[in-house]
Parts: C-alpha cells; sequence; structure tokens
C-alpha cells in the first residue's frame, strides 16, 4: 500500500513540475554537462519541433559531444531552410573542421568571412586551416658514431606541398655516407623520394605511400617505398596497418653489402598534449637475404609533474624480437702459443645487419618537456632496462695449429642493460623558419653510439 501510494506520488510531482525551457537548456550546456544539455534539447523538440533556436543549440551540443557527422547535418538543414541564418552555416563549417575536413570547412569560412566580414569565428578558424596547410621546405643533416666502429652521416632536402588542405606531396632527395674504418670502407651513395599523404576525414582514415630509390654501399640500387592507412579510432588514438621496404645501414659490415628490410606491422597509439601517451606495435620482417624475423613493443607514459609549460612523464616499455637465422659471422681470429697448443680468440659481427634472437627487454622510461617561451621548446628522454637474448659464440677453444681446422657456432643466453639518453630543442627563428636540434647517446650490447641531428624547416 505505501509503495502505490509513493508511486502515486512521484507520478503526481512529475506531472505537475513545469517543462524544461530553453534556458534551462542553454544553461546546461553552457556548464558543459552535454548529456544532460542535449536530452532536455529533445525534450523541448517534442513538443516545438520547428524551434529554430532549439535545434541550434541541439546541434551545437552533438557538436561539442564529438558528434560531427549529425551536428553537421543538422545545421546545413537549417542553413537550407533559412540561408540567412549565419548560426549555421557557420557550426556546419566548424564541424567539417573539427571532423579534419579542411577542404570543406575552408571552402565555407571562406564565403562566410567575404560576405560577412564581421564573423570572427570564421576568419579566425579559416586562418588556422591556412597554417597548418602551408607548404614548407626542410634541410636535415644527422650522424652516428659508434664504436664498432662506424660513422654514418645522412643529408637531405625535402620540400613539403599542399595541393588542397587534406593532400601533402613530399619530395626528397638526398645522400649519406658510410665508413667502416675496420675494413677501411667508405661509400657516398645518393637516394630520392616522393611520398602523398591524403586524408579521408568522414571515414576518420590517412593513407600514406611513398616510393624512392637508393643506391646501396656496394653499388646496388634498389627500390624502397612504403603504404600504410591510419584509422582514428578517437579523439587521440589511431590504429595504423603498413608496410615499407628500407636499407638496413646501421651495422659496420653494411658498407660492402645491399641490405633490407620489407616490414610488415599494426600500430596502435594515443598521443595528446598533458595527458597519457601510449603505443603498441607488432609485426613481421622479411630480409633481402630470405632470412625471416618478428617483433613486439609497446609502451606507456603518464605525466607525473605538470607546471606551467613543463611537463615530466614516467613510465615504461617492452619488447620482444626474434630473427629465424642469425647473422653474426667470424670476423677474425687470433691465437697464443700456450705449451703444445694454441688458444683462440675469436671476434665476431653482424654482417651485413643486426639479427637479434629470442630478445626481451624491459625499460623504464622518465621524458620532461618543456615549453620555454612561444618560439622555444626543449626535451630530455631517459631510459634505461634490462634485457636478455640468445647470443652465438664459436670454437674451438684450442687447438694444436695456429688456426683452427674448423669453426662452430654455439648458442648462450646473456643478459645486458640497454641504456639511452636524448635531449632535443626546438627553436622558432623567425615566423618563417624553425631550428631543431637532438643528440642522443645510446648503448646496447653489442656497440656504444652517439647520434646528432639539426634540421632547418622553412614554412611559407
Amino acid at each position: 500500500m505505501h509503495g502505490a501510494l509513493l508511486f502515486m506520488a512521484m507520478t503526481l510531482l512529475r506531472a505537475t513540475a513545469p517543462p524544461p525551457t530553453l534556458e534551462d537548456a542553454q544553461r546546461l550546456a553552457w556548464d558543459r554537462h552535454f548529456a544532460e544539455a542535449e536530452q532536455m534539447y529533445r525534450a523541448i523538440l517534442l513538443r516545438d519541433p520547428r524551434s529554430e533556436p532549439v535545434r541550434i543549440g541541439l546541434a551545437r551540443v552533438l557538436l561539442w559531444e564529438g558528434h560531427y557527422r549529425e551536428a553537421r547535418a543538422m545545421f546545413l538543414r537549417l542553413a537550407s531552410e533559412n540561408p540567412g541564418n549565419l548560426d549555421a552555416a557557420e557550426g556546419a563549417a566548424t564541424a567539417a573542421y573539427w571532423q579534419g575536413d579542411f577542404r570543406t570547412a575552408a571552402r565555407e569560412f571562406r564565403s562566410i568571412a567575404a560576405a560577412h566580414p564581421e564573423r570572427m569565428t570564421a576568419s579566425r578558424d579559416l586562418h588556422a586551416i591556412e597554417l597548418a596547410s602551408r607548404d614548407s621546405e626542410r634541410l636535415l643533416i644527422d650522424g652516428i658514431d659508434d664504436d664498432q666502429p662506424y660513422r654514418l652521416w645522412r643529408s637531405e632536402a625535402e620540400a613539403s606541398i599542399f595541393t588542397d588542405p587534406l593532400t601533402r606531396w613530399d619530395i626528397t632527395a638526398g645522400g649519406y655516407r658510410a665508413d667502416d674504418p675496420t675494413l677501411a670502407a667508405v661509400r657516398s651513395e645518393p637516394f630520392v623520394s616522393i611520398a602523398n599523404e591524403t586524408v579521408l576525414p568522414w571515414q576518420r582514415l590517412t593513407i600514406r605511400a611513398a616510393l624512392g630509390v637508393l643506391r646501396s654501399p656496394d653499388g646496388t640500387t634498389r627500390p624502397t617505398g612504403s603504404l600504410s592507412l591510419r584509422f582514428r579510432t578517437g579523439g587521440a588514438s589511431s590504429f595504423e596497418i603498413a608496410a615499407d621496404r628500407s636499407a638496413l645501414l646501421r651495422t659496420a659490415t653494411a658498407v660492402r653489402d645491399h641490405p633490407a628490410v620489407t616490414r610488415m606491422f599494426a600500430a596502435w597509439n594515443r598521443s595528446t598534449g598533458k595527458n597519457w601517451l601510449a603505443g603498441f606495435e607488432g609485426g613481421s620482417l622479411r630480409y633481402f637475404d630470405r632470412n625471416r624475423g618478428w617483433y613486439a613493443q609497446g609502451y606507456g607514459l603518464w605525466p607525473v609533474v605538470r607546471r606551467g609549460g613543463l611537463i615530466v612523464r614516467a613510465g615504461a616499455s617492452g619488447a620482444l624480437h626474434d630473427t629465424r637465422e642469425s647473422r653474426f659471422y667470424v670476423e677474425a681470429i687470433t691465437s697464443q702459443r700456450s705449451g703444445a697448443q694454441f688458444l683462440y680468440d675469436y671476434r665476431g659481427a653482424y654482417t651485413p645487419y643486426w639479427t637479434p634472437q629470442d630478445l626481451r627487454e624491459a625499460r623504464a622510461i622518465v621524458a620532461a618537456s618543456d615549453a620555454v617561451t612561444g618560439r622555444m621548446s626543449f626535451r630530455l628522454q631517459l631510459e634505461a632496462g634490462v634485457a636478455r637474448d640468445r647470443a652465438e659464440a664459436f670454437g674451438p677453444a684450442n687447438g694444436p695449429s695456429p688456426l683452427p681446422p674448423t669453426i662452430f657456432a654455439f648458442g648462450f643466453r646473456r643478459t645486458f642493460h640497454p641504456t639511452r639518453i636524448s635531449v632535443g630543442a626546438a627553436l622558432a627563428v623567425t615566423p618563417q623558419y624553425t631550428l631543431e636540434i637532438s643528440v642522443q647517446r645510446e648503448t646496447t650490447v653489442f656497440y656504444r653510439a652517439n647520434e646528432f641531428r639539426a634540421s632547418v624547416v622553412r614554412t611559407r
């Protein structure tokens, strides 16, 4: 009985409560209670389905909630019913802009700004689109100096051209110089490539394709290239599937060959300004000499300090990597007489590319970035961890002759501690020119390397 009376009382209260008003819905929207505001706007539309202010309000809430397709459709209907409704026309253009359809947004903002220069939002957003799609040129030089010993220098010039706000072409030409002092081998060779990136905003898809030609250290000319499809899965995350073909020039013995790898992979990435970052990637590797491999790697970083322009993140990464066949070979043998026997010492090298086997790695990461001024920013990243893999050694350890009559390889497990420290800075020298510099020190199980990179970017 008491339950029935309570139900009747609540029903009576709802029946006598005043209906929601446009002002109530607007107040919820401005207080960022978008879901509640949307429900209230829809309730009001049931009573007054032709109300233009209510429909405009609902379309704006849908826009703020990220429902760009539905919001744009509502704005376009309102604009077609009333061509003089500039709020609807501007809202439709904004929905296209926030969706990433810069081509449509620029066309519609340009029309609004030309006819109504007092509409500051249209002029402001049109200017932002034009800034994001400016052509640019870049000059880059980078170098690696490690204790294999090995030096690799590369320089390139790149021009990026937008044929429209959603289509960019990158044309790159340059050369590299590889120097292996142990082999007294120095090679200088050219490369060239052209790439296209096309954005399909309403499909949340970015297509990038590249094709190039690179002459290898042994004089062999081979094509390089890539194809990737990146899907935006959320405001800050994306999923990508891709394949690429590239040269392998980081190992010293590469100066005698034409090592290359075809990589097919899938990756998920989350990247946003001041929040947590994460990524995962896994793929297969097919080398030029029919060797195969696979890898999987991921990382996560969370903000621990946020103060002004300074952001410090901490996290970890992990990696698995394996290659079917090792390319670790004997490079030199020395021996020392000990009584009636000779003791052998072997020096091995990855020839012509690194082939990790059963590699397991975990690292701790601390990364900091600081926007010192509007023109200058710095970044610092520290990594240190532990790794374990299967390595190879050679035998026999001794024998009756100065050189072993036969050589065999055997595997063993080893543990090592990879580290990396990198520091970088970017400076907007003028509104058109930006200078970027970075240095890095990396330690792996078989070499320690110093890397330097500098680039100048000019935007027009």
